[in-house]
């Protein structure tokens, strides 16, 4: 029975560690697709000024003038981080859910899954009342993310002033519980 228990306490602290690297990557992804965004919109720009045309998928019409240019934005990007980071939480959950119906499992090792979950269920509400916030003040399509005690926020702009970012790193402190010094704020141009 202790083999079990202990088998058991391995995989549930296998899962949260996947958990937490999942975050981790999550992150990761988003910094290397703005990267990626901003080298494919300078190259589409470097194209339009000497004269090629692009249609909406970035390829090189023979026809000046034909088709215009509609690079990757902020909203397209924001969005794709959003389901992205949703998609990788419904699979943890999933995952979780497993541990939690599965009748082999011991009570505390369930009762570590409930709480996984739950803190889950926690870092959404809080990265979505911190979105919901810095649209309504007019910073659009932005995106938090939240691991551990520290915030990464994803601002679709191109720079932002002091009182900006003081305004921004105010509202995540207060609708993540993140404190001020563990907030990174990333302006990124939506052009």
């Amino acid at each position: 029975m202790k083999r079990v228990v202990k088998k058991n306490q391995m995989i549930i602290t296998a899962l949260a560690i996947m958990i937490a690297v999942a975050g981790y990557l999550n992150y990761s992804g988003t910094q290397l697709e703005e990267a990626v965004s901003r080298k494919t919109s300078q190259e589409e720009q470097v194209l339009m000024e000497n004269g090629y045309d692009l249609t909406e998928e970035g390829e090189v019409t023979d026809t000046p003038g034909e088709a215009v240019l509609t690079s990757v934005g902020g909203s397209e990007f924001s969005a794709s981080a959003k389901l992205t980071r949703e998609q990788l939480r419904a699979q943890n959950k999933e995952t979780l859910m497993e541990v939690i119906n599965n009748d082999t499992i011991a009570d505390a090792q369930k009762q570590t899954a409930i709480d996984s979950i739950t803190s889950l269920t926690d870092i959404a509400e809080r990265e979505a009342a911190a979105e919901l916030l810095l649209d309504a003040k007019g910073f659009e399509d932005s995106v938090v993310s939240i691991t551990d005690n520290s915030a990464d926020v994803v601002i679709n702009m191109a720079e932002i002033s002091d009182s900006q970012r003081a305004q921004i790193e105010d509202i995540v402190k207060r609708k993540a519980e993140v404190p001020g010094e563990n907030i990174i704020i990333t302006p990124v141009s939506g052009e």
